[in-house]
């Protein structure tokens, strides 16, 4: 609804009454925030709980302790390399105790062993190439025959 402002009291009695809108519209808001929170609560409290349980404990950066995004890749990847291509038509009993596995072994893999795997490989791959590119050694037999020094 527009209303016509004509003078400088229309315009503030404006004001005021957007005013009034704007802070009867946050109260109803905030009470349907709350309303909204206290349905969720309980889940929440629940799923905390079992997260503490399963989950272990997270340091304030929010991830697990000693996980790092490497670890998490590998956590999801892993498991599903594994069931798609190397066992692509294994029962549910075998792609179960996979995933199990690949999740402890994911929990062992972080950014410092990444690096270590990959400093290797890159020395490896050195020593390869210094290998096959030996210099000529320069044989240094003296004073040369046919010079006359005396």
């Amino acid at each position: 609804m527009r209303i016509k402002i004509q003078n400088i009291d229309d315009l503030r009695a404006e004001f005021i009454r957007l005013e009034v809108v704007r802070t009867e519209i946050e109260t109803e808001l905030k009470i349907e925030a709350q309303k909204i929170t206290s349905k969720i609560q309980v889940p929440l409290m629940l799923l905390r709980k079992l997260n503490t349980i399963f989950g272990g404990s997270k340091d304030k950066s929010g991830t697990k302790d000693g996980e790092d995004w490497v670890t998490s890749i590998f956590r999801i990847g892993l498991p599903v390399i594994l069931n798609r291509f190397l066992f692509p038509k294994s029962g549910f009993i075998v792609k179960s105790i996979i995933e199990l596995i690949s999740q402890t072994t994911a929990k062992t893999v972080n950014t410092d062993l990444m690096i270590e795997l990959i400093e290797k490989v890159t020395q490896w791959i050195k020593s390869t190439g210094s290998r096959n590119k030996k210099e000529a050694e320069i044989v240094d037999y003296g004073i040369p025959p046919d010079s006359e020094t005396y």
